[in-house]
């Protein structure tokens, strides 16, 4: 069951492949290394061309997602079983204690490392600051990904469209941190995965397929609402999106919903125009990250990832 990690700077891809499943990453501040995490509680940081060092993380439980504080560079892990990590700059690390058994699938820091969210499964979002965790109800389904609008108190929830014995659910949910509330604001038959905001405008793109059809989705969230994106979407399981700093490129990564029903690829968009920079037949991602410093995209993949599960 390896992994592949895919490298891109502008000018060339270069891959990287790790044993067993790796699903989350994140870049520290300054673009200078890559923390990784994956099945068995693995994770890694990736500093100057290494093989990777193996951090600490005190569990065997499957960790899913990965975001690192802007400022103080401590990365928060998540994943099954209520699993939540904080791993030091130093390496050290402390295990919490969340009101929780369910499935943790994404965390992210805010812009200034005040406030993190993690997103679970039965619609539960998790707000962490100094002063411990706070539960904010308000979804139903999975809830899938979280991106904060830059210089506000906001933030995009992805869910899926679904809950349990096919009840529909809104898709996409906006936090409100000054009020600790999830709105919801789209509903469909799509299941909405990755979600950006673009760094600079009030835009978001947010990706995900729909669940009867089969086709891809991409849109764009704005104070208008959500709208897609004009694309070749057959057959495509777009499952994570990320604004590179300028916010001039967003890249888009692929899975598959089960074996020869797609492939595994890294896209560009420009606002206009798709450019495919990578594809793979074996390997399908589950997360992408731009380096907030300079021009340099890693996205991660694996043989065994599919969008159910990312």
């Amino acid at each position: 069951m390896p992994s592949l990690l895919v490298l891109y700077d502008g000018d060339r891809v270069e891959t990287r492949k790790f044993p067993g499943r790796l699903r989350g990453l994140a870049w520290d501040h300054d673009g200078s290394s890559l923390t990784l995490a994956g099945n068995g509680g693995r994770a890694l940081k990736i500093q100057d061309g290494n093989d990777g060092v193996r951090l600490d993380t005190g569990t065997t439980h499957n960790l899913r997602s990965v975001s690192v504080d802007p400022i103080d560079n401590t990365a928060f892990v998540v994943g099954n079983a209520g699993t939540i990590i904080a791993i030091n700059a130093d390496g050290s690390s402390i295990k919490m204690d969340p009101p929780t058994s369910e499935n943790l699938r994404a965390v992210r820091w805010n812009a200034d490392g005040a406030t993190a969210l993690i997103a679970r499964n039965n619609g539960t979002l998790f707000k962490y600051t100094e002063h411990g965790l706070e539960t904010i109800n308000g979804g139903r389904a999975n809830l899938r990904g979280i991106s904060w609008r830059k210089k506000t108190e906001e933030a995009l929830i992805t869910s899926n469209c679904f809950a349990e014995e096919f009840i529909p659910s809104p898709n996409l949910f906006l936090f409100d941190g000054r009020k600790n509330s999830l709105k919801p604001v789209s509903e469909g038959r799509s299941d909405l995965i990755g979600v950006d905001w673009n760094p600079n405008v009030g835009v978001a793109i947010v990706v995900g397929y729909d669940v009867v059809w089969h086709n891809g989705f991409i849109g764009r969230f704005d104070a208008s609402g959500l709208s897609p994106v004009e694309f070749q979407g057959a057959q495509v399981y777009p499952t994570s999106v990320r604004w590179d700093p300028s916010g001039r490129a967003a890249a888009i990564a692929t899975c598959i919903a089960r074996l020869q029903s797609g492939q595994g690829r890294v896209i560009l968009w420009n606002g206009e125009t798709f450019r495919e920079i990578y594809r793979n037949e074996d390997f399908f991602f589950s997360n992408i990250a731009w380096s907030p410093v300079g021009f340099k995209l890693a996205a991660i993949a694996s043989s065994e990832a599919r969008t159910f599960d990312s």
